[in-house]
């Protein structure tokens, strides 16, 4: 063995830790770099996607702003051919009769929205009419442009002009201008219809939905006719110079081009579109900027997240360096340790298994007065006087089962001397080689300490062991210092003998609110009123924060008038055992999630209430809340965020409520608000307006905010009730009165409301049996198509027979059934009761036609409601394409993903999807595409007034457009009158359903009607 390392073990252990030094710094320098190469990628193929999205937009809304100027034109084209052909024009035309023209074309223009006015010139250009007003100034358009193009080309069918002011209204408008021939086919004259370019500025509106969005209107000889928004100097402006504008001339329909205008300073992307049948074209625009700048955003968050990384990295290699550094300094230090050791206070020997002496240091040398050869050459048993060889075998198995021993034994030196030494073994395996490295310690002088303190040290032993807290002997004249043991310091945070104890500071140091009770106990015990000085109580501690301890004491010294001069006790730390205490109270009277009073305390605390109001003759008032759609959260994400929902909740009602008012936590999602005190019970009105104020503010949870509401009812003492029981009863009904009135709102308990609770349970316990008694049954409402006029579908409808109240309106019995969670069951019945109809006609020979089925956001996030719908076409033997599934837009909004993933797995099965009530909740194209909807159906509520409101007709068109164009069938609801009918057919509806044709009715007529084949006379 060699007591230093040599110099090329050194030189190698160095190299080593250069290459791997180099090794490392050459990874990270390639990680660098492929990094980069990897986000640039990225970062460009994001950008590609971007762009890409937004024409395909463009092109998607070009589409759509296409047929809507068709259709604009060609009801405009059929407007004047009517004119033409009209006997009552052509006679007023014969007679030239101005006012007979004016009343006529106000009369038309008043049917078609998109005109702002009609007027008619004689073939000398002197206009004869207009329908804005009568009499009109002398006006000759001979010269314009519209005029002279309709004179030289009579034979045309109509010219569209460039936008330009309307002489009569003073008002932009794009002529529309068609010619008019007399008998002889001789140019008599023309009839202009001025376009109202807002008429498309609505369409625009409705298209923009907040995004910066330019549309554009234009002839094929590349005049431009609008432009929305408006943008002076655009209007009639020429664009075949652009690019794009070669193919449209070459006849292709659509595409996609880029223009940067120095009218607006904005660089766009444009999608254009040719409008079939007319020498017309749209393009629509979107800045690309604002396209860009979400993948801006994301190219940030991108380059964050990889400098970050990178810098991470660049740490690691820092740290795994510095390593390396600390490593070549622990080599060294080793080497340095091994030279402290051979001149250390304590002697090294390394024994192999034989027993040889492989390795001394010198202090070994120095004690048993030897020199290094000479122990080296020696065996162990040389150095101990006590070995045995039979014995060694088995040290060295102990030694290599656990490692380290440790032992006491005596050696002798070269002279002779024994003295006594304390030995830890210690198990190596070096090269191959296994080695007892030993360390000796010499405890003879020790070992005389140990003895000359062991009588001392077994007393102090006795006397600490008796004594399991902390000991006092306590002077009570508060000026000598007490006795105190080690452990009475510590419990104080004092070191043993830190603490300079009096009377007068024990009393200083007492919780004020404890101090009276401990005076009270030691006066109890000085007048024998008690065996013993006995109480618990905070003081302070070292650290400056209060602890619970116990003490018990006796009076052990007496002066000579016989009071006490001497006490002397015990102390102990008793502050876990209170928490404990405090906690298990805190567990009976108080909410876990909330911090709120549970149930418990609500009763206790409102019935010291009641007695408190009672005696002084004072109102009080309590407010039952519920929130509304709780159940949401918890199915949705989980009970954690509910619990997050109710604490801040609880932290909103805190700073609503008053100090002498009671809060608590009933359970689930119900609070209840006492309010004590009240000079007017209006007041009550006013604190649960606030508290439907606090939720305009929406919950932060992990997953996002989340915005609810709550219905709250209340009761008042003493004329709704006096008893705790009886008023939360009551405020717990108001609560259920306000959830029927729509929820987000409040009721005061009034005495009918018992009886409408009653009804409901009633209702409720009812449709428990209703489906085992078969109390429910299915109408149908047909559904007619508009181009055969035939039945291709109907709609079932649940209605209920209660064997005592008759026929039950769904309105009545659905909510509480989704309340009471039996729409499952009833919504399951009805798919089943509806397919097996279905089916049962089919096979009766009946046409194949489509039933629709309703189903709730319930039923909708059933787990088995695949395997339910699937079942449903199993028993009854009914086609899937013939099964369509109604969900309404809110639907959508809920759980997007889950609501998007059990909508695919119905498209699967076959089944049809339709989208009901669009227009009435957050309609969105966005989703009409992500969910591909078999068919849309537009609410009644813009239906109903289509033929009176060019709003609701706007609205209608606007939704007829986004179905066809994506290639979905539209039906109209609540169809009741004639003119509805006409508007929906000319706007290209694909069927209906309404009273017009028939309203609800039970499944043998519905079955009548299909065999006499009652159709709609279209």
């Amino acid at each position: 063995m060699t007591n230093t390392l040599s110099n090329s073990e050194q030189a190698e252990s160095r190299d080593s830790l250069g290459r791997i030094r180099h090794v490392l710094v050459a990874l990270f320098i390639c990680v660098f770099v492929a990094t980069l190469v990897i986000q640039g990628i990225s970062i460009w193929r994001s950008y590609q996607a971007a762009l890409a999205k937004a024409e395909q937009e463009m092109l998607l809304l070009t589409r759509a702003f296409e047929e809507h100027v068709g259709r604009t034109m060609e009801s405009t084209m059929f407007a004047l051919s009517a004119i033409e052909q009209d006997a009552v024009f052509q006679s007023c035309v014969a007679v030239k009769d101005p006012a007979c023209l004016h009343a006529y074309l106000q009369r038309v223009v008043a049917r078609y929205p998109q005109l702002s006015s009609l007027a008619f010139a004689w073939d000398t250009g002197e206009l004869a009419a207009s329908s804005v007003k009568h009499p009109i100034a002398k006006i000759n358009v001979a010269n314009a442009q519209f005029f002279r193009v309709a004179r030289s080309r009579p034979q045309a069918r109509y010219y569209i002009a460039e936008q330009q002011s309307d002489p009569i209204i003073q008002h932009d408008v794009i002529p529309f201008v068609t010619a008019i021939l007399d008998s002889k086919n001789n140019f008599s004259g023309v009839i202009v219809a001025g376009l109202n370019p807002d008429y498309f500025q609505k369409f625009y509106n409705s298209m923009a939905n907040n995004k910066d969005i330019v549309i554009r209107l234009f002839r094929d000889d590349g005049i431009s006719l609008a432009r929305y928004p408006f943008l002076a100097g655009e209007v009639g402006r020429d664009i075949s110079h652009q690019n794009f504008f070669e193919r449209v001339s070459s006849g292709t329909e659509k595409g996609i081009f880029y223009e940067s205008h120095s009218l607006d300073q904005a660089a766009k992307i444009y999608g254009w579109h040719r409008v079939v049948g007319w020498p017309l074209g749209v393009s629509i625009g979107i800045d690309r900027d604002a396209v860009l700048a979400t993948w801006w955003r994301e190219t940030y968050i991108t380059l964050g997240i990889a400098f970050t990384l990178l810098l991470a990295g660049s740490a690691l290699l820092i740290y795994v360096l510095r390593q390396l550094t600390r490593l070549e300094r622990t080599e060294a230090d080793l080497y340095l340790t091994k030279v402290a050791i051979e001149n250390g206070a304590d002697m090294a020997i390394w024994l192999d298994p034989a027993g040889h002496i492989r390795y001394v240091n010198a202090t070994t040398c120095h004690r048993f007065g030897y020199a290094e050869h000479d122990l080296l050459a020696m065996r162990f048993r040389d150095i101990n006087p006590d070995f045995k060889p039979d014995s060694w075998p088995k040290f060295w198995n102990l030694l290599r089962q656990h490692r380290h021993l440790f032992d006491e034994i005596c050696l002798k030196t070269r002279t002779g001397e024994s003295f006594p030494c304390e030995v830890h073994s210690n198990y190596i395996l070096f090269k191959g080689q296994e080695y007892n490295c030993a360390v000796v310690r010499d405890i003879s002088e020790r070992r005389m300490q140990e003895e000359a303190i062991v009588k001392s040290e077994q007393q102090l032993r006795l006397a600490l062991e008796a004594s399991s807290t902390g000991l006092f002997d306590m002077p009570l004249d508060g000026r000598r210092t007490a006795i105190t043991s080690p452990e009475y310091d510590r419990l104080l945070g004092y070191e043993p003998g830190e603490l300079v104890e009096t009377f007068d500071k024990w009393k200083e140091q007492l919780h004020p609110i404890d101090k009276e009770q401990a005076v009270s106990a030691y006066r109890d015990y000085y007048a024998g009123h008690s065996a013993q000085f006995a109480v618990d109580f905070r003081r302070k501690i070292k650290r400056g924060e209060f602890r619970w301890f116990q003490t018990r004491g006796k009076f052990v010294d007496f002066d000579s008038r016989g009071k006490p001069s001497r006490l002397i006790g015990t102390m102990t730390d008793i502050t876990e055992r209170k928490e404990a205490q405090d906690r298990i109270t805190e567990l009976a009277n108080f909410d876990s999630v909330t911090g709120l009073a549970n149930r418990n305390l609500l009763r206790d605390e409102l019935r010291l209430a009641l007695a408190s109001a009672e005696k002084y003759n004072r109102k009080l008032a309590v407010l039952f809340l519920d929130l509304d759609r709780f159940k949401t959260i918890n199915d949705s994400l989980g009970h954690s965020a509910g619990d997050m929902v109710l604490s801040q909740l609880a932290t909103r009602l805190r700073q609503i409520v008053g100090k002498q008012d009671i809060l608590s936590r009933l359970g689930g999602d119900e609070f209840v608000l006492v309010l004590a005190d009240l000079p007017n019970p209006l007041i009550a009105g006013d604190v649960a307006d606030r508290i439907l104020s606090s939720f305009q503010q929406s919950f932060t949870l992990e997953a996002g905010n989340f915005a609810t509401s709550t219905s709250i009812g209340i009761s008042v003492f003493p004329d709704d009730g006096h008893d705790p029981d009886v008023l939360i009863k009551n405020a717990d009904v108001a609560m259920y009165q306000a959830k029927t009135n729509g929820r987000n709102n409040y009721q005061y308990f009034t005495a009918d409301m018992n009886a409408r609770a009653s009804e409901r349970l009633i209702l409720e316990t009812s449709m428990r049996n209703a489906l085992e008694n078969n109390e429910f049954e299915l109408y149908f409402q047909p559904q007619v198509s508009l181009e055969t006029g035939l039945i291709i579908g109907a709609e079932a409808l649940i209605r209920w027979h209660h064997p005592e109240k008759g026929l039950v309106s769904p309105v009545k019995f659905i909510p509480i059934a989704e309340e009471s969670r039996m729409i499952l069951p009833i919504g399951n019945w009805v798919m089943l009761e509806a397919c097996r109809l279905a089916a049962q006609w089919q096979r009766a020979g009946l046409a194949p036609i489509t039933i629709a089925i309703n189903m709730s956001p319930m039923q909708l996030h059933q787990a088995n409601l695949l395997q339910l719908i699937q079942t449903a076409l199993d028993q009854s033997g009914l086609a899937a394409q013939y099964l369509e599934i109604e969900v309404t837009e809110s639907v959508m909004m809920q759980e997007v993903e889950q609501v998007m993933l059990t909508l695919q797995g119905i498209k699967r099965l076959g089944v049809k999807l339709s989208l009901d009530d669009f227009g009435t909740g957050y309609s969105s194209l966005a989703y009409l595409k992500r969910f591909a909807f078999d068919k849309l159906k537009v609410d009644q509520s813009f239906v109903s007034d289509i033929s009176s409101d060019p709003n609701d007709a706007a609205i209608v068109m606007a939704i007829i457009g986004l179905g066809k164009t994506l290639g979905m069938s539209v039906l109209a609801e609540g169809v009741e009158t004639e003119a509805q009918l006409a508007f929906l057919r000319s706007a290209g509806t694909d069927s209906i359903q309404g009273y017009l044709f028939s309203q609800p009715i039970t499944a043998a007529q519905f079955e009548t009607m299909q065999i006499q084949k009652k159709g709609l006379s279209l």
